[in-house]
């Protein structure tokens, strides 16, 4: 039996399908036989949310969400971050031992600053967009004061967003690998599932187990190894890229029905009519998401409709056979959300039993830790 945790940041909408088969089920399925634990990140959403209100509703909302998909037997260990009581104290010590160089490699920080510098870029390219209109003698004045005005607006959308970066762009955003670190080494984890794409963030908290250990001299912190999923796969978003919030492209395990069916029926599809042979399933946004929540028999069925002529089906019907299959799937998540829902009390009450476990063994480990560094 190994410990291994995971963490999600309480920030923006609730889950999507990419989550739910990406991340949230494989960690079920990782997580038997094993110690396992998820800890909400609310210390890490203070770099987003900015409202005290709309963190804690957010991060009510992730644990009724995860006790929806577990259930509330569930033997995961779920808690907020925050009811941690030693984990911003563990980081700061070490942040004592924690290269600078180290912090300004990480992904995270880097794209913030690119994101800053392109935002500010373009900026000056529309500055000297607007100059250049304005000396031309060969626009019109209409002309000229429509491209102006559209000049103007583009600029002030692209100032608050190079206003936001630049606020937004803060030591906590510098510093927080380092709690990801603690999040981990404060409860002597062994191994963290994670993506390729967050495999830099588990090689960091490794780098920092190396540099405490050799400044105290001890072996006090273990590196912990990474657990890579390798059979389970991007689910395609309803424009054909990897589902992510990101790019605005996912369907919600929540959403109210309205919701959900205007997700599903804006799927981007070919352009065969209805009685053409359709075109090669495999390369279908729609047929990729329906096999992933279908039967076998039921996968077999569309396919078989998808190479057939004739037979007065197209791609609105595969939408609501998806939609069908999708609702059906879902359903058991929804349900157990809305009982949540009526009872926050419950759920607070897990949170504090999961603290309270968790708690206990950061104070362990702070216990070593403290008598090292010399601190009380």
């Amino acid at each position: 039996m190994k410990k291994i945790i995971t963490g999600v940041k309480s920030t923006g909408s609730s889950m999507h399908l990419g989550n739910l088969m990406g991340a949230v089920l494989p960690f079920g399925r990782t997580a038997v036989g094993n110690d396992a634990a998820i800890f909400i990140a609310d210390l890490h959403s203070l770099t987003s949310v900015k409202d005290g209100k709309t963190l804690r509703e957010q991060t009510l909302e992730v644990a009724i969400e995860y006790l929806a998909i577990y259930g509330v037997d569930t033997p995961i260990t779920i808690f907020r971050q925050s009811d941690i009581r030693g984990i911003t104290e563990l980081m700061w010590i070490l942040t004592n031992v924690t290269p600078y160089s180290l912090m300004n490699r990480a992904h995270s920080f880097k794209d913030f600053q690119q994101k800053r510098e392109q935002a500010i870029a373009d900026l000056n390219y529309l500055k000297w967009k607007h100059d250049a209109f304005s000396e031309s003698n060969f626009l019109t004045k209409e002309v000229l004061e429509s491209i102006d005005k559209s000049i103007h607006e583009r600029t002030i959308i692209i100032q608050k967003l190079a206003e936001d970066f630049s606020e937004n762009l803060n030591m906590w955003v510098f510093n927080y690998p380092i709690l990801m670190a603690a999040d981990i080494i404060g409860y002597d984890c062994e191994a963290v599932p994670v993506g390729k794409d967050q495999i830099q963030h588990l090689e960091m908290t490794r780098d920092i187990v190396r540099a405490f250990n050799k400044t105290y001299g001890q072996e006090v912190f273990r590196e912990p190894e990474a657990i890579i999923d390798e059979a389970v796969a991007a689910l395609p978003g309803i424009d054909g890229r990897k589902m992510s919030k990101s790019y605005d492209n996912f369907i919600g395990i929540f959403d109210d029905e309205k919701i959900l069916k205007k997700r599903v029926m804006s799927i981007v599809s070919g352009s065969e009519w209805v009685d053409e042979k359709k075109k090669n399933p495999d390369e279908c946004n729609i047929y990729n998401l329906y096999r992933v929540f279908a039967t076998p028999e039921q996968t077999v069925a569309l396919r078989v409709k998808y190479e057939s002529e004739n037979i007065g089906f197209g791609y609105g019907h595969a939408k609501t056979e998806l939609l069908s299959v999708l609702t059906e799937y879902l359903r058991p998540y929804r349900e157990a959300r809305e009982k949540l829902l009526q009872n926050p009390a419950f759920v607070e009450a897990k949170l504090a039993e999961w603290a309270h476990i968790m708690n206990a063994r950061l104070e362990e480990k702070m216990g070593v830790v403290k008598e090292v560094v010399g601190v009380n």
